[in-house]
């Protein structure tokens, strides 16, 4: 795996030197393929490539969650590929980018995890406060959007805006419950980590990464949001509402995959046992 790890910084960081060197497309998102400056990423890969020297788990889940924040659109390509009539526009390059930004993400994971005990599982509380925040998060985006009216999105009134509303609150308040409620065990065990992880850290990783830009326009003297029609005040309820959401469907995912394994080698030892 630390070859693996290796070739992956050698190879995006040599695409990285190519778009910086003025040899990038043009994207059709705003900004470049990633949320961090061309150069910054070309350090990130060499950054990567020196922290397989000596492992340190802590060090690559750190690189890790930077490739997956760098990586943030990777949220809208997954959106515009599955409702393509919500008018998203559809980056191919970028979107390939992106993905070998998330690929590196999961490379430095299976290292990481690869050389540290195997995680115990936390109090069942800590799952179920997650699922609590996310629901949290996701209610207070719609109250804000309630504050301004449902009638200000910024997109049409097709099948796809009503798919999309309809995953959107599935994922805030039915999907956390599951990860935490014992129905949740009937499911198929990737059928609810799968889009607890993938939802979960695509929401924190772009929300966080677009926090932060807030923050950095305010103290520069800009306005947070500009040209959307929106007030600011609705930005400074709903981006942080969203990193709520966020982190805590991820952490609600993390305790089911505790939950899950958990009952799967008691299950396995039974079986061991009868035998």
């Amino acid at each position: 795996m630390r070859r693996a790890v290796v070739v992956w910084a050698v190879a995006y960081g040599g695409l990285r030197i190519w778009f910086a060197t003025g040899h990038a497309p043009e994207w059709k998102l705003p900004g470049d393929d990633l949320l961090i400056p061309n150069w910054v990423s070309v350090i990130g890969c060499l950054v990567t490539a020196l922290a397989v020297i000596r492992i340190r788990p802590r060090l690559l889940w750190a690189l890790a969650a930077g490739w997956l924040a760098a990586a943030g659109f990777i949220l809208l390509d997954l959106v515009a590929t599955v409702l393509p009539g919500l008018g998203i526009p559809i980056d191919v390059p970028g979107m390939l980018s992106r993905l070998g930004a998330v690929a590196g993400t999961v490379l430095l994971g299976r290292l990481a995890n690869s050389h540290q005990p195997e995680a115990k599982p936390w109090p069942p509380w800590v799952s179920t406060a997650g699922a609590c925040l996310a629901a949290v998060g996701c209610l207070t985006r719609l109250a804000a959007q309630a504050a301004v009216g449902f009638e200000k999105v910024p997109y049409g009134g097709n099948l796809s805006i009503v798919l999309f509303e309809g995953g959107f609150v599935l994922a805030g308040t039915v999907l956390p419950f599951l990860l935490v409620h014992r129905i949740g065990r009937y499911f198929p065990r990737w059928l609810l980590l799968l889009p607890g992880y993938t939802i979960g850290a695509g929401i924190t990783a772009y929300f966080t990464v677009g926090l932060l830009q807030m923050i950095v326009n305010v103290v520069q003297g800009e306005p947070a949001y500009d040209d959307v029609g929106l007030p600011e005040s609705f930005f400074w309820v709903a981006v942080p509402a969203y990193v709520v959401w966020g982190a805590g469907l991820t952490v609600a995912a993390r305790g089911y995959q505790f939950a899950t394994r958990k009952a799967t080698d008691s299950e396995c030892d039974l079986q061991i046992t009868q035998r």
